[in-house]
């Protein structure tokens, strides 16, 4: 009788409690004490069949603002852009620290961008930005690097062509391309004939690694990973620590040279972000900061930023594209005008003069949306996210897929319809593949450009056909980021 009681007494203690918490959040499905939502959770992903549509749901039930208790830690979603503008860039100071998953905390070790926060995150981005912004970031040396690679790679498709007809691999294509361009201003090198299967290799790794990686693993202890999932644990981690490898070899053979005095830095001419970041660890500047092991895990960071969402784009975007080939002849009708019929490349000055392209890149990105669970960020404070009280220890994101199909911003969202855009051209500022506030895409200037002068050339160059099965699909709705079908298609020289 007294164990029944008291344990009537602790279950009573924890709805109260749970009530209390819930009162101070906005609102959300039903929770549990210490389990939350998670069995809701559960349900919805398997009957709506991925993460988006799960988040999707339960917006259109609770408003674009709506709280998920994943165990005992309050998860807030934001699923428009208004609010989202209004919590991450009014009230952003509130909400610079990310929530890191313990397994990706671990591999990081405290260093680096994606997985930090604090003063080394404040140091490595500051130091990053103003790199890239000496190397021409935004301006014409930007675009001679995506040009020379975009020409190099065409180059490639032109040589390999039969009757002007070249089929390749759409993913090793845009792989390549992309990878070289933020390797080239990384490093200083681009990926050729003798190196280009180990980073195929490693990209396969990674692409693995990244469909494994589900919000489970975001969430478990390291030490319940290495304890009772180490085979999942150590192939995680080591897809992760193969990439940081391959990615920093380079800087790390530079090092050396550095030491045994085969290569001098020059400070008046800086080659590239190694050059600079090595600058700084030669001079002994900052060496809480600035070390090898931390070289090492920005280069990783800027990387994987730099290359996979990019690549992932414009996969998306091709999928689509071959799927309404209209939209291709309508934007190839506009490059050719701005262009006088293929007189000169198109180039980022045109912007202003190509709407429908403009369109067509928005939408792109809006069918892309690369995460499917954004990054969550550690509220501080009592704050009031519209209209509703989020207490401090909830972490909060805006849900980036789910603001991206909501249909009171996007009518019929899960169309493409690059029109939509030219009838409100508001819409283009409510797609936020970047996300927003303090801790939006650091390489946000160089993927805009590298989309506006791949896809804007590659129509002024090809007409595009599918080769064997063509899908819009989603190939990973579980993952925390998503990975577009990996087409082959026609190159057809014009």
């Amino acid at each position: 009788m007294m164990f029944i009681l008291i344990v009537s007494l602790i279950l009573t203690w924890l709805i109260v409690r749970q009530y209390q918490k819930v009162s101070r959040l906005p609102p959300g499905p039903v929770s549990l004490p210490l389990i939350g939502n998670l069995p809701q959770i559960v349900y919805y992903l398997w009957t709506t069949g991925g993460i988006v549509s799960t988040l999707d749901l339960f917006r259109k039930r609770y408003g674009n603002i709506f709280t998920l208790w994943v165990g005992p830690v309050p998860h807030v979603s934001i699923a428009d852009y208004e609010t989202s503008y209004e919590v991450f860039v009014k009230q952003g100071n509130k909400l610079a620290d990310v929530a890191h998953s313990p397994v990706l905390k671990e591999f990081s070790r405290g260093v680096g961008l994606i997985r930090c926060n604090g003063e080394h995150w404040q140091v490595m981005r500051r130091f990053a930005l103003q790199t890239f912004r000496n190397m021409g970031f935004g301006k014409e040396p930007m675009e001679i690097k995506i040009m020379e690679e975009l020409d190099a790679r065409c180059a490639e498709i032109d040589q390999a062509s039969i009757n002007g007809v070249t089929v390749t691999s759409a993913s090793e294509f845009f792989d390549l391309t992309v990878g070289s361009i933020i390797n080239s201003m990384l490093v200083g090198t681009r990926f050729e004939d003798h190196n280009k299967q180990e980073f195929l290799d490693i990209k396969n790794t990674m692409e693995e690694s990244i469909g494994m990686f589900s919000p489970f693993d975001l969430t478990m202890p390291v030490w319940i990973m290495k304890s009772f999932f180490r085979k999942r644990y150590d192939f995680l981690v080591g897809a992760q620590e193969s990439a940081r490898v391959l990615v920093a070899s380079e800087a790390l053979k530079r090092y050396d040279d550095i030491k045994s005095g085969k290569y001098v830095i020059d400070e008046n001419n800086l080659q590239d972000y190694t050059d600079a970041f090595l600058l700084k660890i030669v001079k002994g500047e900052d060496e809480k900061n600035f070390n090898i092991q931390a070289l090492k895990t920005m280069l990783y960071d800027l990387w994987l930023t730099g290359q996979e969402t990019t690549t992932v784009t414009l996969l998306c975007g091709f999928n689509h594209l071959l799927a309404h080939p209209e939209v291709m002849d309508k934007a190839r009708e506009e490059l050719l005008k701005i262009t006088e019929n293929r007189a000169r490349s198109l180039s980022l000055s045109d912007r202003p003069t190509t709407p429908y392209l403009n369109a067509m890149i928005g939408e792109i990105q809006r069918h892309a949306s690369i995460l499917n669970v954004t990054f969550w960020k550690i509220n501080k404070e009592l704050t009031y996210m519209g209209g509703h009280p989020v207490d401090s220890g909830a972490v909060v994101t805006a849900q980036l897929g789910a603001l991206h199909v909501n249909d009171t911003i996007f009518k019929n969202p899960r169309e493409f319809d690059p029109e939509r855009f030219i009838r409100d051209d508001t819409l283009l500022q409510k797609v936020i593949p970047f996300g927003v506030g303090k801790r939006n895409c650091l390489g946000e200037s160089l993927a805009r450009s590298e989309l506006y002068l791949i896809l804007g050339n590659l129509l002024l160059r090809y007409k595009f056909e599918p080769h064997g099965k063509l899908s819009t699909e989603e190939t990973m709705p579980y993952s925390i980021a998503k990975r577009a079908f990996n087409l082959e298609m026609k190159f057809v020289k014009i």
